[in-house]
């Protein structure tokens, strides 16, 4: 049971190798299935160390008196129950999104229908938007949210369950008449209302943290002079540009000289 359990204990280790960044080169991280907080919150808080990946978590689940529900339970999933046992974890963290709920999903070797994790419809929706657009267009809504894929869901939302699901930042996944099975909400865990309060915007960053850090890694061991600085800044405007061109930011300004690395820097090696 609890941290120390086989299982647990595994796939805690796993998030610690898959956001090394020595060893991995991921910008989206989802354990689907597993929900144990002793896992989740450690991807939670390795993903943000990491800082180049969004995760995509699975909740617990509960019925209407409160009692966790698992895979193979029988009871019915309440949504004002869950929403209010995940909102009293006061997980408040801009690298990683929740979704809800559980989705079916067609077995077609099998011809059957399967129920799959939130966080496998959410992998879909990240991945057809970014096929689409850009990262930093939101995987949410009839355009990017689609969810073609999805047969059915373990409940069906109403417009006030929606709300109470995006209130607690659980992104709903909702069926629509004309439009079918649509992710209709694109929040991170962060608790206070700023622009990271959005996933578009967090992936956005991490899309430019992990090209200027791709740029920067040929300046290792480079000398630490005005000209070398020159030089990173030369080859990192065009990334923001590039951005700015294509509706992700409306402005932007690149500093990297004599302020960011300083004399003392020089001189410490930094």
């Amino acid at each position: 049971e609890g941290r120390r359990s086989n299982a647990n204990a595994s796939f805690r280790r796993a998030t610690e190798i898959i956001t090394d960044p020595i060893a991995s080169n991921i910008n989206l991280l989802a354990i689907p299935g597993v929900r144990e907080p002793f896992v989740t919150d450690h991807a939670l808080e390795k993903t943000r160390e990491y800082s180049q990946a969004l995760y995509l978590m699975d909740t617990l689940k509960y019925d209407e008196n409160g009692t966790r529900l698992y895979d193979d339970s029988k009871q019915k999933v309440d949504v004002r129950e869950t929403a209010e046992q995940f909102d009293s974890r006061a997980l408040d963290n801009n690298y990683g999104a929740t979704y809800f709920p559980d989705v079916f999903i067609n077995d077609a070797k099998n011809n059957q229908n399967v129920k799959v994790p939130a966080s496998v419809a959410a992998l879909g929706a990240l991945g057809a938007s970014d096929s689409a657009s850009h990262v930093w267009f939101a995987p949410a809504g009839f355009n990017r949210g689609s969810l073609g894929f999805v047969t059915n869901v373990e409940s069906r939302l109403s417009s006030a369950d929606r709300d109470t699901l995006y209130d607690a930042r659980l992104n709903p996944i909702a069926v629509f008449p004309n439009a079918g099975f649509v992710v209709f909400g694109q929040k991170t865990l962060q608790f206070a209302k700023s622009a990271l309060d959005r996933v578009n915007v967090r992936r956005l960053l991490i899309d430019i943290r992990r090209q200027v850090r791709k740029i920067g890694d040929t300046f290792l061991f480079e000398p630490n002079r005005e000209e070398t600085l020159e030089r990173f800044s030369a080859l990192v405007n065009p990334i923001l540009q590039s951005v700015q061109e294509q509706s992700g930011v409306d402005r932007y300004k690149v500093v990297i000289d004599t302020t960011t690395t300083t004399q003392a820097d020089v001189e410490n090696n930094t």
